[in-house]
Order: C-alpha cells, then structure tokens, then sequence
C-alpha cells in the first residue's frame, strides 16, 4: 500500500515542499517503475492512491530521467516490449478462439483457375 502524502496533494497548493516531499515522491516512483508502468499510469497511481498533484509527480519524474538518462532509454525500450507482448498475447488469445469456437463448416476449397490473357 502507498502511505498517504498529504504534505504534497493537489489541496495543500501553497505549502512548501519538502526534500522529503520529493524523496516520497521519488520512492513511490521507482516502486511504479518495478511494475513497468508508463509516465501517465504513474502520475495516475500516484494520484489517486496517494493524492500526489499529478504536476509534482511529473516533475519528480523528469528530474529523474535528467539524471538517470541511460536507465531510462532502457527502460522505454522494455516498456515497448511489454506493450509488444500483451498485444501478441491478445492476438493469440483471439487466433485461439477463433479456432475453437469456430462453427464454419469445414469445406474444401474449390480450386483456383488461372485465366491468361492472349
């Protein structure tokens, strides 16, 4: 579970934020980052589990990426194979149920003939 951050919602707009405000911030992101979730899955998580403004959030995030840019090029690349892998997945659930479900009888194909032009 992800600790309530009350010192860094979106309704305290005014108070000053903290190192550890930012720490916070920065460990519940690299906790996301170990579920291989995107910017934008983040600052939702984020959001709504810990009520972080989703502007802090996404600043925090950059800061990291400035600062760990190799990581993150590696990271970006893992996250498009992710997407890669639920997708083929998707896929071959559906070929799966295609076959197995499938009540088109099972009719020779008529054969192809070929017309050449004189």
């Amino acid at each position: 579970p992800i600790p309530d951050a009350g010192s860094v919602s979106s309704h305290d707009n005014n108070r000053k934020v903290s190192r550890e405000d930012i720490e916070l911030v920065q460990n519940l992101i690299e906790r996301c980052l170990q579920l291989y979730m995107n910017r934008e899955e983040v600052v939702k998580t984020l959001l709504n589990r810990a009520r972080i403004d989703p502007g802090f959030t996404t600043l925090v995030w950059q800061k990291l990426e400035e600062e760990n840019a190799e990581f993150f090029r590696a990271y970006y690349i893992r996250l498009k194979l992710k997407k890669q892998i639920i997708l083929f997945n998707h896929l071959l659930e559906h070929q799966f149920h295609l076959m197995k479900f499938s009540h088109s009888p099972k009719l020779p194909l008529a054969p192809i003939h070929h017309h050449h032009p004189m």
